[in-house]
């Protein structure tokens, strides 16, 4: 695992634009990078329902346009192949997984994500340098 971990656990649409932008421009910088969704980031994947936090609802259409003509999409699936593409690595937390989903989950990890067990990514963790959450 990279020396920087980013944490997606919010279900927004700004959410996703923050973790995946700064991450694959963090990997375009040369920087050792991955992001790991659990929580509501992993759920709204899961159920494919996006929102934006309730202060950027009234942005929303602005938020689209702008990152539209910044070359950025504003769909979390398009983010994630943006990021993909680029090279950061992409982990569902599978113990999230089985809390959404029972054991074992009643649904697959998400597109363009691999699983990481707990005990994997509490070690990552430990190992970090730098941990970052949006």
């Amino acid at each position: 695992m990279p020396e920087i971990i980013v944490l997606c656990k919010e279900g927004t649409i700004n959410s996703y634009l923050s973790a995946l932008v700064v991450a694959t421009n963090m990997k375009k910088a040369g920087e050792d990078v991955a992001v790991v969704f659990m929580q509501e980031g992993l759920a709204a994947l899961v159920d494919k329902k996006y929102r934006y936090a309730p202060g950027l609802e009234s942005y929303a259409e602005d938020i689209e346009k702008h990152a539209a003509e910044m070359g950025v999409p504003s769909d979390p699936f398009e983010l994630i192949k943006m990021a993909r593409g680029a090279g950061v690595p992409l982990f569902a937390c599978y113990a999230w997984m089985k809390l959404l989903g029972g054991k074992p989950p009643r649904f697959e990890i998400p597109e363009g994500l691999q699983k990481i067990e707990l005990k994997d990514l509490v070690e990552e963790l430990r190992k970090a340098k730098k941990v970052i959450t949006f």
